[in-house]
């Protein structure tokens, strides 16, 4: 039998955002439609930063890399 661990956040179709599984609206950009289907994890400090800018995030939230 494999065991899966629930990952501790859910992530945001449109924008990437990780967001806690009782959220119903994406903090950053409004969606609605979120996976639990994501890979990876960035976590933007400054909208200043080169890792910001070469993602194209302008608010500093946590991100994941990749969402199914």
């Amino acid at each position: 039998m494999s065991y899966r661990r629930r990952k501790p956040f859910k992530a945001c179709k449109k924008c990437n955002a990780l967001v806690p599984h009782d959220e119903t609206q994406c903090p950053v950009c409004g969606s609605r439609t979120f996976s639990d289907d994501w890979e990876g994890l960035v976590i933007i400090v400054s909208s200043d930063s080169k890792t910001a800018k070469i993602l194209n995030k302008t608010k500093p939230h946590m991100y994941a890399i990749k969402v199914r």
